[in-house]
């Protein structure tokens, strides 16, 4: 049975238009599919009409688009300097663009049990001066939610001494996953409550699962740092609506580094103090930022 970490089986097409090599990458489950719409080039992806615009920013913008009988989200970057990277050990996935980047890490999060969302299809299109435009195809991750949703807009799902072992279980499978993350190699720069995916979260171990990919970090020589970077994202990330309390979020760090509390190394007591700094270092300048907008 596939889930969303079941590893992806990629066809490869280049091709050539107006003069401009381009790839496009299908995730073999969708492809007749989305060649039965005629998506066959870069173009015809590019060119998808009749989607409702869920982002706009000045380099890239987001769709959702109903057809093959689901929900999609297209991510279309807009010209670009080339860009040239690879995951180790795997020459298929590499990439000169955005799109490519984040469809290679979803792959490569599977290849590692690490669910994510759903990679279907990936297109650049590199011009002769070196640039080049590139978009992203995924599937709705339904009936996964954003954890964010659930603390803004359903606390009462999570809020209570009631809920106290539901959100010990979240935490434990936000540590687990973080770990096994790191321990792969990978570090997801944005791990926060909005691209961490939660399905059943009245489970003992709910699902967990990450969507938008397109900055993470292979580096190893900050791999010290990776831990401080992603637990203080996410604690920040949760402190809305005072769902999990500081002991809570103290819980998450110890279930990360398997200890607990009242047995934490002195190293491990100097990581979570650089971890509740950089929290607050984040808070800080997030309310400065908000003034500035809303001054």
């Amino acid at each position: 049975m596939n889930t969303l970490a079941s590893p992806v089986k990629i066809s490869v097409k280049h091709g050539e238009e107006n003069g401009s090599l381009s790839t496009i990458i299908y995730n073999v489950e969708y492809q007749d599919k989305l060649l039965g719409q005629g998506l066959d080039n870069f173009s015809m992806f590019a060119g998808l009409r009749n989607g409702t615009v869920i982002k706009k920013q000045q380099d890239r913008a987001v769709f959702r688009f109903n057809m093959i009988g689901s929900v999609f989200y297209l991510k279309k970057h807009e010209r670009e300097k080339q860009l040239h990277g690879k995951i180790s050990n795997n020459p298929q996935l590499s990439w000169s663009s955005e799109g490519g980047r984040e469809f290679a890490f979803l792959c490569a999060f599977r290849n590692n049990d690490l669910a994510t969302a759903i990679p279907v299809a990936m297109g650049e299109k590199v011009y002769g001066d070196k640039t080049v435009e590139s978009f992203l195809l995924t599937e709705n991750f339904s009936p996964y939610v954003q954890l964010e949703y659930i603390i803004r807009n359903r606390p009462e799902l999570l809020s209570g001494l009631e809920n106290s072992q539901k959100r010990k279980n979240i935490l434990l499978a936000v540590a687990d996953y973080a770990r096994r993350m790191h321990l792969a190699g990978f570090n997801h720069q944005d791990f926060n409550a909005t691209h961490v995916l939660l399905d059943d979260i009245d489970r003992d171990k709910p699902d967990i699962a990450l969507f938008d990919l397109q900055r993470v970090d292979q580096n190893r020589l900050h791999k010290i740092r990776w831990p401080i970077k992603s637990l203080a994202e996410f604690n920040y990330s949760i402190r809305e609506n005072n769902v999990f309390s500081n002991q809570e979020r103290l819980f998450l760090f110890c279930a990360y580094k398997g200890q607990s509390a009242n047995h934490l190394s002195l190293y491990n007591r100097f990581l979570w103090k650089w971890i509740t700094a950089k929290t607050n270092r984040i808070a800080r300048h997030t309310a400065k930022r908000h003034a500035r907008n809303h001054g």
